[in-house]
């Protein structure tokens, strides 16, 4: 299907973001005249406390403008990929926000000189707005660089993501897979569906022609993580920190320990469940031997049960409904005011997100097939859009973003608050199986298979900072232990894994992945006290935006995920419903019979 085959009102309306290409253009301007004005006032942006308020309220609206400007381009681009307007316009757009990094890069540094003077503008309250902001600017002054080796660094950035892009733009090509004697063409996009496939020479060929490849340029994608790091780790080491990973943490303003508490729950305290998980689904499927390339095969067949766009949205009116009148009325909204590209179709890109800026609809892109991943996505990034909205309604631009430390808990709370909905009204025992079988397999990927990624990465990066030279052999062996420890004694991991290391895009995101576990468990908190009847401190967390620290904002909002507690009930709610979904399959088991 192509683009203009669709119905527009499956379609986002980006127009109100730009309604022209000149609109475009004149902002675009407008970035490049307030880029030259606020580089004009270099050296005296603390003289008054009005030439202060100047500069950042200038400074705030450059952000807006230039925000507008790239993620309006981005989006364009992700449905309509060979629209060379839409290419040059976001080409253009990142080309700007570089020469913007450079051209600001005194900011921070003047503003830690002008400590004192600063501080006592904060003391009023004309300036109350500019607290926080100006406290994380305090805050990093023990890891700032001086002028130089800061304008330095700012150049350096591209030259930094060199390995990460050459990683994004490195396509593999993979043999074929013979499926009913006919070969099938494999690649990153469709290898899961092999995977999914009944016959067992299908899924074990699927993998080996996958990691085959990871193992032909093994020492490519070797130099490519190893660089990565050793730029990371360079800079850590430039600005004091004492390792990469606690310069990372320093970004979200958490300590070392609340990173080795997420690791040791996935990893030790509570893997036992997760080894319960793998030797069941290996009774459930009836297999001799359980291989990695099998881990993927439903529990539970598909139910037929399908739905339209119309369906999606009468439910989850329904299953959001604990969160207030006023958070469902904005499925209404969304719908109306067209913040949602739904259909699949040639080029457009695959996956889903939510995206927008302070000033835009919280657009989401999603590939709708009416199957329950596309109810259950479609759940997950109104979440995050409504999080945005939130922010955005409550809070200046420059207090209104959300760090990525706390963006995966509102999507997970409405995931599960649907799950929850599904679950309760439904008579169906497949149904529920089915229902429980995918909680399971997001809860196993989000919190177990995200702790053992973050150990492998911790541990990379302490042998390449501590000048170990590494072989692909080292980082092939160690990464092929941690999943015989992650699968346990019922799952074979394969050869060929050993070669995964290589397949996860994550290890270029810097410590990234210890989140996703900790956003699980804080959603898992914040969900039990929503189905309670505890809402409102939820709602609250919703609007902070950037407004205070993201731990600040968990621990208002009732939840502290430096405790135990919390990990505590978070894998607890995994094995209640592996034990739910044992019972289920076994009441199945026993009607058949």
């Amino acid at each position: 299907m192509k683009r203009n085959q669709i119905d527009s009102a499956y379609t986002w309306d980006l127009s109100s973001m730009f309604a022209s290409q000149e609109a475009f253009n004149t902002c675009y301007q407008e970035c490049e005249s307030l880029v030259n004005a606020l580089t004009k006032q270099k050296g005296h942006i603390a003289d008054t406390k009005e030439s202060f308020c100047d500069f950042f309220d200038q400074q705030e609206e450059l952000s807006r403008k230039l925000n507008n400007l790239i993620s309006y381009a981005r989006m364009y681009t992700d449905v309509d990929p060979d629209e060379e307007t839409a290419q040059q316009n976001l080409s253009k757009a990142y080309v700007l926000y570089q020469k913007t990094v450079v051209a600001l890069n005194f900011v921070d540094l003047e503003v830690m000189k002008e400590k004192e003077s600063i501080e006592k503008y904060l003391a009023e309250d004309a300036c109350k707005a500019y607290r926080y902001p100006m406290q994380e600017i305090f805050r990093r002054m023990p890891h700032q660089l001086d002028e130089e080796k800061e304008a330095m660094m700012a150049q350096m950035q591209d030259i930094l993501r060199v390995p990460e892009s050459t990683y994004e733009s490195f396509r593999l090509e993979f043999e074929p897979v013979m499926v009913d004697g006919k070969p099938v063409f494999l690649n990153g996009g469709n290898y899961h569906q092999f995977l999914l496939n009944p016959d067992e020479k299908v899924r074990k060929e699927a993998f080996e022609h996958y990691f085959q490849e990871y193992k032909r340029y093994q020492n490519v994608f070797l130099n490519l993580l190893s660089g990565h790091i050793k730029g990371k780790a360079f800079e850590a080491r430039l600005r004091d920190f004492p390792s990469t990973l606690e310069a990372s943490l320093f970004e979200d303003g958490v300590e070392k320990a609340l990173f080795d508490l997420v690791v040791r729950m996935g990893n030790e305290t509570y893997r036992p469940y997760a080894h319960e998980y793998f030797k069941l689904r290996k009774e459930i499927l009836g297999l001799q031997q359980q291989h990695v390339y099998d881990i993927a095969l439903p529990l539970v067949k598909s139910v037929d049960i399908t739905y339209t766009v119309d369906d999606c949205f009468a439910i989850l009116k329904k299953a959001l409904a604990p969160l207030g009148e006023d958070y469902i009325a904005m499925l209404d909204v969304a719908r109306e005011e067209r913040w949602i590209d739904f259909m699949p179709h040639e080029k457009k890109r695959s996956g889903a997100y939510s995206a927008g800026t302070y000033d835009s609809k919280p657009f989401i892109l999603t590939n709708f097939t009416g199957e329950y991943d596309s109810l259950s996505t479609l759940a997950h990034e109104f979440g995050h859009s409504m999080h945005s909205y939130y922010s955005h309604k409550h809070n200046r631009a420059m207090l209104a973003e959300y760090r990525i430390f706390v963006a995966e808990v509102a999507s997970t709370v409405n995931e599960l608050l649907l799950n929850d909905y599904l679950l309760k009204h439904s008579d169906n025992n497949d149904h529920k199986a089915y229902l429980l079988s995918n909680l399971l397999n997001q809860m196993i990927g989000t919190m177990y298979r995200q702790t053992m990624y973050a150990t492998f990465e911790y541990q990379l990066y302490e042998a390449i900072e501590k000048g170990e030279a590494l072989s692909s052999k080292d980082v092939c062996d160690l990464y092929e232990q941690l999943n015989k420890d992650y699968f346990g004694d019922s799952v074979i991991v394969d050869d060929l894994q050993r070669y995964g290391c290589y397949h996860v895009p994550h290890f270029y995101y810097n410590f990234y992945v210890y989140k996703y576990t900790l956003g699980m468990s804080v959603a898992i908190s914040f969900a039990k006290k929503i189905l309670n009847g505890e809402v409102d401190a939820y709602r609250e967390f919703l609007t902070k935006g950037g407004s205070e620290a993201p731990l600040d904002e968990l621990m208002h909002a009732g939840v502290d995920p430096r405790q135990t507690q919390v990990y505590e009930d978070a894998f607890g709610y995994f094995k209640e419903i592996l034990d739910q979904f044992r019972s289920c399959v076994t009441h199945e088991t026993s009607q058949k019979r």
